[in-house]
């Protein structure tokens, strides 16, 4: 994998995996009304530990460095050709939140990126100093106050709403998909303004960074010095799993879960990122190919998995909504993953581009500048 293009339709493809496992414990259970402390138990429990201390908090920041890095490989392209190719990813995850998931990252990242635009055409050192500006002041403004306000009060356990997830296990286990729909509709526009406020700390931050990662040509710089590559990935990823590992140690206690999501998981998402550009790098050319064709139609594969994980989980279909136990659901998510493969493969045989095709840039101005 040694062309830029090679290495990103590779990396795509190998992070569509933890995406699926993010989404699945929205899928399978009410996981944003839920304190798993209370809701899992037993060999649940330990499931959901393996599964949150390795993808947990870290997959969005994950998926942000890699669109940050891709606008900027992309700059050639010019800034209203990436504009129009954002607000249509923009438009296809609206859509998806209300007619199929509520909880798809797409809208929050395609809005990230729009923001990030402002910056494409910038030296590296201003992606990278806004991205360190942003978080330092999420940190300082937004969750230190409430580490230092919580920590070993009453308040620092977190509760299940019930009401919510009885409302939630009740639609989405029925087969009333008008329901669905209405549901979808009320999550996804419940507090517009808090989302976005928080976007602009969780996920613009990291989509800058990846910005500022490319124009600095990372890809050559650990292409070089493969030992700084591997020293850079246990450093920050070994930090970000011990971060991750408080929010077990202390029972997901509010201050815990804080700590562990808005610095474990960014910092254990940033070794990740470097691990895939190392990957991507090392891989010898047959074995990347199996990755290509999906890597290639992503955004395709992506919509057509959460169409058939509706069927699987929710009432419209199999209902495993609130049945299925978390190790079956990554056996599941494993599943659809290979047969996301194998679509790809399908769809590369038959010279189908997906909507992919939509954004093809047929002028030769995709090298960078």
């Amino acid at each position: 994998m040694k062309t830029e293009e090679g290495s990103i339709k590779f990396i795509l493809a190998v992070a569509l995996f933890p995406v699926l496992l993010m989404n699945g414990m929205y899928y399978m259970m009410p996981f944003d009304a839920i304190n798993v402390y209370e809701y899992l138990s037993g060999d649940e429990l330990s499931s959901y530990h393996l599964i949150n201390i390795f993808t947990g908090s870290a997959v969005m920041p994950l998926v942000a460095l890699i669109t940050g890095y891709m606008l900027d490989c992309w700059r050639g392209r010019g800034v209203s050709d990436l504009v129009k190719i954002t607000v249509t990813v923009f438009l296809i995850g609206a859509l998806q939140s209300v007619f199929i998931f509520a909880w798809d990252f797409l809208p929050g990242l395609a809005l990230s990126a729009l923001v990030g635009l402002l910056f494409l055409k910038s030296k590296w050192f201003v992606p990278l100093i806004s991205a360190v500006l942003l978080f330092v002041f999420h940190m300082a403004v937004n969750v230190l106050p409430d580490i230092l306000e919580n920590i070993g009060s009453p308040t620092d356990k977190m509760y299940s709403a019930i009401q919510t997830v009885n409302e939630q296990t009740g639609i989405f286990r029925s087969s009333d998909y008008f329901a669905i729909i209405s549901k979808n509709i009320e999550i996804f526009t419940a507090d517009i303004p808090g989302t976005v406020y928080a976007l602009m700390f969780t996920v613009l931050p990291w989509v800058l960074l990846g910005m500022a990662l490319s124009k600095l040509d990372i890809r050559d710089m650990l292409s070089a010095n493969h030992l700084l590559t591997v020293a850079m990935f246990i450093t920050l990823a070994g930090g970000g799993l011990a971060l991750k590992l408080i929010q077990v140690v202390t029972l997901g206690t509010y201050s815990g879960t804080l700590l562990a999501d808005n610095f474990g998981g960014p910092v254990l998402a940033l070794g990740y990122f470097i691990l895939l550009m190392f990957i991507a790098d090392v891989i010898p050319e047959k074995a990347g190919a199996l990755f290509a064709p999906l890597g290639g139609r992503v955004l395709t594969m992506y919509i057509a998995q959460n169409v058939l994980l509706v069927f699987i989980f929710y009432g419209v279909g199999f209902t495993a909504y609130g049945d299925i136990s978390i190790l079956s659901m990554a056996v599941v998510m494993a599943a659809v993953y290979a047969l996301s493969i194998a679509g790809g493969f399908l769809f590369q045989k038959a010279g189908i581009g997906g909507i992919e095709s939509l954004f093809a840039d047929n002028s030769d101005k995709s090298e960078k500048n």
